[in-house]
């Protein structure tokens, strides 16, 4: 009956029980010694943990089937503005934009999410699991407020993309006022204008050839404007479901004669012939088809190996890698091939990258590369099975 009430309390005297029993005693109090240190241990466990919760800067929300709320920590209620609460009701009814984040019952993928609160917008990264404790079902729901990260990173984009911008003007304005100013030459002297009779058929030849370069100089910032542009009108997602295998075998065919007058092998790996995802296929498959270009033109010489492979990881997320062990990229531009019109190509624009890039973040995934020069490169793909 002790041990059912966790009643450590009680201690068994020894000086009224029979020599017969002083025995029995003694092991009793010793277990009774032993429950109450594994009942502190346990105590100091408990505290030990709310404080390691209290400390953590991400906002943590546990509870049950009911919404009765048996977790709140301080930096959870520092983002609601909220004090202790007994449901998440009352969250809903004050965010309901979370709504949808408390009614889902399977473990989420991480998901993205603005609210506001006290008038200020914040950008919050919420993830969620499902924990069962015998007959108890309860879900910790995890916030944790990203604005500053996302701004610091947005700035840092805009920083890179002045950069590069900048580069590109320059690269134009300059040739085209130094010959600007050499056809002005052909044509006067000083502030007066030049008779016909001073005019050279040399004069005129420079000037048409000044003017032939400003031409083409000017069709290149054209068509620089127009690159930019692909970048912000990309179509709209037409998400349907269809297997990987498919989408890697077209990409074999598509490419079956560049791959063979370059010796080039290209290998599909798939984990699970079986795997399907739910996304936009045919921009998921340009994504693809501009790493398998780049792949192509990474082999100084013949016999290069790509593979395209595909695989579903343990939290549900499928991963689509393109591999190649050609000559590799730089670690000084690593951090920049995403950005738009960086290329290291003497004919490339520099968009194709960062086109790629926000078509997988359209679909809420990631794409990252890796780069050992002349071992391999990797550009992996992640993206939810479903992506919607």
């Amino acid at each position: 009956m002790f041990l059912q009430e966790n009643d450590t309390t009680l201690a068994f005297s020894q000086k009224k029980i029979e020599k017969n029993f002083k025995g029995l005693t003694f092991h009793l109090n010793k277990i009774n010694r032993k429950l109450q240190e594994v009942r502190i241990e346990k105590e100091q466990q408990y505290q030990y943990l709310q404080a390691v919760i209290e400390h953590v800067g991400i906002g943590l929300i546990s509870y049950d089937e009911n919404g009765d709320i048996e977790l709140l920590n301080k930096s959870a209620k520092d983002i609601f503005g909220i004090s202790n609460i007994g449901n998440i009701k009352i969250i809903e009814t004050q965010f309901p934009e979370l709504s949808a984040v408390f009614r889902e019952i399977n473990q989420m993928n991480p998901k993205l999410l603005k609210i506001k609160n006290q008038n200020h917008e914040l950008q919050l990264t919420v993830k969620s699991s499902v924990l069962k404790f015998n007959d108890r079902i309860i879900k910790l729901v995890s916030f944790q407020n990203i604005k500053s990260e996302l701004e610091g990173q947005e700035l840092d984009s805009w920083r890179k993309l002045i950069r590069v911008l900048r580069h590109e003007i320059m690269n134009s304005i300059t040739p085209i006022t130094t010959l600007t100013t050499a056809i002005k030459r052909s044509f006067s002297d000083k502030s007066r204008t030049k008779s016909l009779a001073e005019i050279s058929a040399e004069n005129i030849d420079d000037a048409l050839l000044s003017a032939e370069v400003i031409e083409e100089r000017s069709k290149g910032l054209i068509n620089f404007v127009e690159n930019f542009k692909s970048l912000t009108d990309l179509p709209k997602l037409k998400y349907a479901e269809f297997p990987i295998g498919r989408m890697f075998e077209s990409i074999k065919v598509l490419f079956e004669n560049e791959l063979k007058s370059k010796k080039i092998k290209l290998i599909t790996d798939i984990e699970n012939r079986g795997l399907s995802i739910n996304a936009d296929e045919k921009l998921l498959e340009q994504v693809l088809i501009n790493l398998v270009k780049n792949s192509m033109e990474a082999f100084e010489k013949p016999d290069g190996i790509i593979t395209l492979r595909a695989s579903i990881q343990s939290d549900g997320i499928v991963s689509i890698m393109v591999i190649d062990k050609g000559k590799g990229i730089k670690s000084e531009d690593m951090e920049n091939i995403f950005v738009p019109s960086f290329t290291t190509k003497e004919t490339g624009t520099g968009i194709g990258l960062s086109i790629s890039k926000q078509i997988i973040q359209l679909h809420r995934g990631t794409i990252e590369a890796t780069s050992q020069p002349n071992k391999e490169t990797c550009f992996e793909i992640c993206l939810p099975v479903n992506s919607l």
